[in-house]
């Protein structure tokens, strides 16, 4: 983890020209999130987004050649992450009494990581680290850099801000999730905020089903008491609404919105 987050600031402290070699195309890339128009303000980060498993699906031009462990210390860290959320999708369909105790396991086997730098900025007031969101797959797993709070999640209508803890990762809960368990379990609103003095940087694992897998909530949890709350659909569909509207993307899916929210 330490080795992880040294090789990402090597990485976002590379003069621009060299970073620009690896350039967003396609969602992939060095750069901006989310640019659709010239006229949107823009979030005050930048980002670094790669698929990194199964790795047959790796686009290694977007993999830095700079600094030199980075590659290296991607691949060991990604291994690990796969195993840290096999762990954890495992105990969470097992506490759904899910029917196979490995379905997350085998629906949300691609992982893609972001890597978000967030420089100082003399007017945080005005601007937005990190636009408010939910994730759009199974979970997220968040390495934070120690010292500077940034990442905050909505509860009961209110900003609360997570703070970095040594040695430790925040867990996301995402939107296929949410429709899997029919919303026994809540994907999260979350944000991250600009500081004035000090510069940040996060590094995030998402764990997401095939772009073509169908998405519906498991059978076994829909009784009298939970009844149907989500429509089923392929993940393409529910990534089209994603990247047009952010964190109310799973609003399409819902049957009743006012009820299963």
């Amino acid at each position: 983890m330490e080795q992880m987050k040294r090789i990402a600031r090597e990485f976002v402290l590379l003069p621009l020209q060299e970073k620009v070699e690896y350039a967003v195309q396609e969602h992939e890339g060095y750069g901006q999130a989310f640019v659709f128009s010239e006229d949107q303000q823009l979030d005050w980060s930048d980002l670094l987004y790669l698929t990194i498993m199964p790795a047959e699906k790796r686009k290694m031009k977007f993999w830095p050649a700079k600094p030199v462990e980075f590659r290296k210390t991607v691949e060991e860290y990604a291994i690990q992450v796969q195993r840290l959320s096999n762990q954890m999708l495992y105990l969470m369909a097992e506490n759904l009494s899910l029917n196979a105790p490995d379905r997350f396991v085998h629906i949300f086997g691609e992982i893609s990581q972001s890597m978000h730098y967030y420089p100082p900025c003399p007017r945080p007031d005005l601007v937005i680290g990190l636009s408010s969101h939910t994730d759009g797959g199974g979970i997220t797993i968040l390495l934070q850099e120690d010292g500077v709070v940034g990442l905050q999640v909505r509860k009961d209508g209110d900003w609360i801000p997570v703070q970095p803890i040594p040695g430790g990762l925040v867990i996301n809960i995402g939107d296929m999730v949410e429709v899997i368990s029919n919303g026994k379990y809540k994907s999260i609103e979350h944000r991250a905020v600009a500081n004035k003095e000090k510069d940040r940087i996060s590094i995030a694992a998402f764990c997401n089903p095939e772009k073509e897998a169908e998405i519906g909530p498991a059978c076994e949890l829909i009784n009298e008491s939970n009844p149907l709350n989500y429509r089923n659909f392929k993940r393409s569909e529910y990534l089209e609404s994603y990247f047009l509207e952010g964190k109310k993307a799973i609003e399409f899916a819902k049957i009743n919105p006012s009820s299963a929210g």
